[in-house]
């Protein structure tokens, strides 16, 4: 039976993750923050944090492309199952040493992990920080709700940026964008950490939009 997945306890364990990172990074008087990080790092980063809580398995192959060459199959970012329970994955061949308890794609909680940066390095303007927003973050949300054997799935969206202002600005965009595009997806949820201004970002908010499979 696929399990029913606590949102609120993933919004609450990205914002801690992201809380005790940073404040770490003060506590080093460390000269560089999170948002010099990239995508790949920030995944890797929230991966390992939230091995906390529960099973943890990053660049997973979608279900619906199984038989194809690995290089040609669409990957999941990070993909969560019960803590202890990891995931069974379709790459391997099944062997007598498998653990016996492993989980299902039906049980687990799919996450495409998205990154968004007001500026780059040095406090140069990004110029692509608005289409960061759109079109691979669409067809990533596309991706997930289309796969038959994936019944819960979210889009996790960390942005940084200078202002809560602005930040709300841009999440209603998004949302905007999302309808005009027929992209289904549930009520948001948001955390934010106020973060030291290295480049001009003073704040890194997690948004978790959780789709809604056809």
């Amino acid at each position: 039976m696929p399990l029913r997945w606590d949102f609120s306890d993933l919004i609450d364990r990205l914002h801690l993750a992201i809380l005790s990172a940073e404040g770490e990074l003060r506590a080093e008087q460390a000269v560089h923050g999170l948002d010099v990080m990239d995508e790949r790092g920030l995944q890797a980063l929230i991966a390992d944090r939230l091995g906390a809580f529960y099973s943890v398995a990053r660049e997973v192959h979608y279900p619906s492309t199984a038989g194809k060459k690995l290089s040609h199959r669409q990957r999941c970012d990070v993909v969560l199952t019960p803590l202890g329970r990891a995931l069974r994955l379709d790459r391997n061949a099944p062997t007598l040493f498998d653990p016996p308890d492993l989980a299902s794609p039906e049980e687990a909680l799919w996450l495409e992990v998205k990154i968004a940066y007001q500026f780059r390095e040095g406090g140069v303007r990004h110029g692509g920080y608005g289409g960061q927003w759109r079109n691979a973050v669409v067809e990533d949300l596309r991706k997930m709700e289309a796969e038959p054997r994936i019944c819960e799935a979210a889009l996790v969206l960390i942005v940084f940026n200078e202002s809560a202002e602005i930040l709300e600005k841009d999440l209603e965009l998004f949302e905007v964008v999302l309808a005009q595009k027929e992209v289904l997806a549930g009520f948001r949820l948001v955390r934010s950490v106020e973060i030291l201004e290295r480049i001009g970002h003073r704040l890194c908010t997690i948004a978790v939009w959780p789709t809604i499979q056809r």
